[in-house]
C-alpha cells in the first residue's frame, strides 16, 4: 500500500484507473468534491494535523489517498511510442515530477528512469506531476545505457541535451521515433551515456548565464523537436 496526496494528484489517479483505491482521507471543505469522484471508495473527513501525519507532509492539499503501489511499465511498451525521455542520474522528486508532467502533456513521451541514482516515482514526484505520472507511461529499467541501445533497434534516434552539446537544439533534425536524453542537475549526461547519443545538443542562450534547470530545459527541447518541428 502506498499514501499519495494532493487533490490533483488523487484525482488523476482516480481518473487513470491505475491503481485500486483502498481509502481517501479528506479536510471538510473537500469532501463533497472527492466524495462526488469517489464512487463507492470510501472517503473519510480527518483534521489537517491527522492529514499530516499520514501523508508526513504538509504540502496535501487537504486529501491523502491509501492506493494499491505504482506500477511501472514495461519497457518493451514503450517501443510503440513515438517520444522517449531518458532521465539520466535525476534524483531530485521536483526535476523528475515536472519532467514527466511536461514530457506527457507536450509529446505523450514515455519516460525511462535507472533503479539506481535516480528519483523513482514516489509520491512526491507524483505531487510534482501534478498527477501526471498517473497517466503517464514510466519504465524503470537497471541499466539506462542498456535500454537506450535497445530503443536504438527499433528505430529510435536519440538526442542528448548538454550546455556542451556541439549542435543548436534548432539544428536537430525532425525524427519519426525520437528518444531524448536529460542528464543530471550536477553532472550533466554521463559518458557512457553521450556515447549512445546519435546528436548531442545545447540550448542556445544570451547573456553570461549558461544553464536552465532541467525540467526547464526539457520543455524547451521537447518544445523545439517534437511540438514546434511537427507544426
Amino acid at each position: 500500500m502506498e499514501v499519495i496526496y494532493g487533490k490533483n494528484p488523487v484525482m488523476e489517479a482516480l481518473a487513470a484507473g491505475r491503481r485500486t483505491f483502498y481509502e481517501i482521507l479528506t479536510a471538510r471543505q473537500n469532501y463533497d468534491e472527492i466524495a462526488r469522484s469517489a464512487g463507492k471508495i470510501r472517503v473519510i473527513t480527518l483534521s489537517r494535523k491527522e492529514l499530516d501525519h499520514i501523508s508526513r507532509t504538509t504540502f496535501h492539499q487537504g486529501v491523502v489517498a491509501r492506493v494499491s503501489p505504482y506500477r511501472y511499465t514495461p519497457i518493451k511498451d514503450l517501443m510503440q511510442k513515438k517520444v522517449v525521455v531518458l532521465l539520466d542520474s535525476i534524483e531530485d522528486p521536483q526535476n523528475t515530477g515536472a519532467i514527466i508532467r511536461t514530457a506527457y502533456a507536450l509529446a505523450e513521451a514515455g519516460i525511462v528512469i535507472p533503479e539506481d541514482r535516480a528519483a523513482h516515482v514516489t509520491p512526491a514526484v507524483i505531487k510534482a506531476s501534478a498527477g501526471a505520472a498517473e497517466h503517464a507511461s514510466i519504465a524503470r529499467v537497471k541499466n539506462l545505457r542498456a535500454a537506450t541501445k535497445e530503443l536504438k533497434k527499433e528505430g529510435f534516434w536519440v538526442v542528448g541535451l548538454d550546455a556542451q552539446g556541439p549542435v543548436p537544439l534548432s539544428e536537430v533534425p525532425s525524427y519519426d521515433r525520437l528518444a531524448v536524453v536529460l542528464g543530471g542537475e550536477d553532472v550533466g549526461i554521463r559518458a557512457g551515456m553521450e556515447k549512445e547519443a546519435d546528436i548531442v545538443a545545447h540550448i542556445p542562450m544570451k547573456g553570461s548565464f549558461n544553464s536552465l534547470n532541467v525540467s526547464q530545459s526539457a520543455g524547451i527541447a521537447l518544445y523545439e523537436l517534437v511540438v514546434r518541428k511537427k507544426a
